[in-house]
């Protein structure tokens, strides 16, 4: 796992990394299908409305790797959209006094090797720890105010050309410091394709943004329980025409169902608790035959702004303190 810290200038933030990427590992931009092409062609005229400032980002990332912005754009917004994505367990638990989370990524082992936690600190913007398995885009992370956002694949019933999840989170942590702000980011969105979004702040407002091309809704925890979580398909009646399903693969309800006994079984979590649950067989993906399972996983206090992070198949004592946010906000 690359471990890059962002700060300063959109472009130069970019162009910092893609001259790096260019000159220690040779980067070039992989070719994608026609039909993607143009999907990503498409889809970053969307991002030029919905995020001006990450196009500079782009552009300046482009210029490091010798490349076209728009070639690099394509290819960014193609991604998470026609192939499969991340089969992730995600959950949030309010506490009286802290809000913590926890959250698995699944995906192809062979992603290992282009998994990266970032410290991005852009100016004028909030800053914020993220994981993903590309540059620039992210797949989730925790911010300066306490707010965290974390997705989920659902395979939906269409897609089109819009905004991918990997810019809908960079736009969420950049800019929102309350689970409603996120919530209302996304849901005004034009998405590319069904996804769900799990975000809780440090005031303790968890909820799930059920998020497809056709239309959105917001779910939120049950009556008497202080938990939410996703894995991979929508809960709410009004979502699941949208959701075709076909993820019995990836053990998705078993890994949310596993979810839901643990929480319900917990009344004070911590982030001991939350390593365990993640690292329990029922939640952790281990698929050796498909070459697929937990690529990393994060817990997080958000009301201290304490995060650690496995970069591997989670287990209790391979979670790492996280403390580059802690350094920057001293630094800054």
């Amino acid at each position: 796992m690359y471990h890059p810290r962002l700060y300063g200038e959109f472009y130069e933030m970019g162009l910092k990394y893609g001259k790096l990427l260019r000159e220690k590992a040779n980067f070039t931009l992989p070719k994608i299908s026609s039909q993607k092409t143009e999907f990503g062609f498409e889809s970053y005229k969307e991002l030029q409305k919905f995020y001006p400032e990450v196009v500079e980002e782009i552009e300046g990332f482009a210029e490091g790797i010798n490349d076209k912005s728009e070639n690099l754009g394509a290819f960014l917004l193609s991604l998470g959209v026609f192939d499969t994505t991340g089969q992730c367990s995600v959950f949030a638990f309010n506490n009286k006094d802290s809000v913590i989370i926890g959250r698995n990524y699944d995906m192809l082992f062979d992603f290992k090797k282009f998994t990266e936690s970032s410290l991005i600190a852009p100016k004028n913007k909030y800053s914020y720890i993220s994981q993903s398995d590309v540059f620039i885009g992210r797949s989730d992370g925790i911010n300066e105010k306490g707010l965290s956002i974390a997705m989920s694949f659902v395979n939906g019933t269409e897609v089109q050309p819009g905004i991918s999840f990997h810019f809908i989170i960079r736009k969420v942590l950049e800019n929102c410091s309350t689970t409603a702000q996120a919530a209302k980011l996304i849901r005004e969105t034009k998405v590319s394709s069904a996804n769900n979004f799990l975000i809780a702040d440090k005031s303790g407002n968890i909820v799930v943004v059920e998020s497809a091309p056709q239309k959105s809704v917001i779910r939120q925890s049950g009556n008497n329980d202080n938990f939410i979580s996703i894995t991979n398909q929508f809960i709410t009646n009004e979502m699941k025409s949208l959701d075709k399903g076909g993820v019995e693969w990836s053990k998705s309800i078993e890994r949310y169902n596993g979810l839901k006994e643990q929480l319900e079984s917990i009344k004070e979590m911590d982030l001991l608790k939350a390593k365990e649950i993640l690292s329990n067989k029922c939640v952790c993906l281990d698929l050796r035959k498909q070459k697929f399972g937990t690529i990393w996983s994060v817990v997080a206090n958000l009301n201290e702004l304490k995060i650690e992070r496995a970069e591997t198949k989670p287990k209790i004592v391979n979670y790492k303190p996280e403390t580059r946010l802690d350094w920057w906000l001293k630094k800054r």
